[in-house]
């Protein structure tokens, strides 16, 4: 449900990625309920809390709320063996419903733990992509690095200036609110990850699939998209469409449109994979262009990034 399975269960991320699902769930309901103009939230709770055995971890309690325009995220600590686990449940279950009490606006008894709290409310522009009114935010260039960029390294940096100089004409990166198998970045993960880019380098959208990224920044024109051999793969396999004949579909259009694949190796689990290691449908290797190892290679990825911090 809440897509990558290398964050911790116990989490404030997990909390605010299950706070979206639930809103993205509220918002479907109300919609097909007939009272698509009542106000939608989502509301998550994950605790680590006493048990039968000691944990090494403190005892705590991450709370998050998503609504149409706001992220906002509570902490707790409890004290080691202060209460009994039954105890504990009943502080956080309490915490959690007054705290959402106060959020709606209604009184609510102070509470018997104390929490920290964080809330970051989205700018109009970026509340019209995560409700799906608009479709990209910036100004659209004409070739385009997509990433989650979490974080952004030196690897999408470098990529970008190489890619800018062979094709003769500025890399934007572009960052989208949704992906195809994950829940929509929340608030306050879309403000982290936004700060770590310069307003005239990138681009935020709405656009999951590459079908769609080509259609909205070409607006009729070709564009050309700086992709990794991970995924190019990806765009040429019938399992991330609903079968081959709307995977063929997709790719003809994506040819008819104009657009281009320039096409970086990456590190994998059998080696260094180029574009001519690879075996793609025709449609999709008449648009590609690969870059050889020998003019680039830099091995340094995100999710390496991301487990080196967690382990450190």
């Amino acid at each position: 449900v809440i897509g990558r399975s290398d964050i911790g269960a116990c989490s404030d991320e997990t909390a605010r990625r299950m706070a979206v699902c639930a809103y993205l769930r509220a918002s479907t309901l109300l919609a097909t309920s007939g009272k698509a103009d009542a106000e939608a939230f989502g509301f998550a709770i994950t605790a680590s809390l006493a048990s039968l055995t000691n944990k090494r971890g403190m005892h705590r309690a991450h709370i998050a709320m998503q609504t149409r325009t706001t992220t906002q995220t509570w902490f707790a600590e409890l004290r080691k063996g202060a209460r009994t686990r039954d105890s504990e449940e009943r502080v956080v279950a309490d915490a959690a419903v007054n705290l959402l009490a106060r959020s709606l606006g209604l009184g609510s008894p102070p509470l018997e733990i104390t929490t920290r709290d964080f809330v970051e409310t989205a700018p109009a522009d970026v509340v019209s992509l995560f409700d799906g009114s608009d479709g990209v935010c910036g100004t659209p260039g004409t070739a385009f690095l997509p990433g989650s960029f979490d974080p952004l390294h030196d690897g999408h940096v470098q990529m970008r200036t190489d890619a800018s100089r062979r094709i003769g004409q500025p890399v934007q990166f572009e960052l989208c609110v949704r992906n195809v198998d994950k829940p929509p970045l929340d608030f306050i993960e879309l403000a982290r990850r936004r700060e770590q880019f310069t307003e005239s380098e990138f681009v935020l959208t709405n656009t999951p699939t590459f079908v769609e990224k080509a259609n909205l920044l070409g607006r009729g024109n070709g564009v050309t998209f700086v992709v990794g051999t991970d995924t190019i793969k990806r765009i040429g396999e019938a399992r991330y469409y609903a079968d081959s004949v709307a995977r063929d579909a997709a790719l003809n259009e994506l040819e008819n449109l104009g657009t281009q694949f320039l096409v970086y190796g990456r590190l994998g689990q059998h080696g260094f994979e180029t574009l001519n290691d690879l075996s793609l449908p025709d449609p999709l290797n008449r648009i590609s262009e690969g870059v050889s190892e020998q003019d680039f290679r830099v091995d340094v990825s995100s999710t390496e990034m991301r487990n080196d911090s967690s382990n450190s």
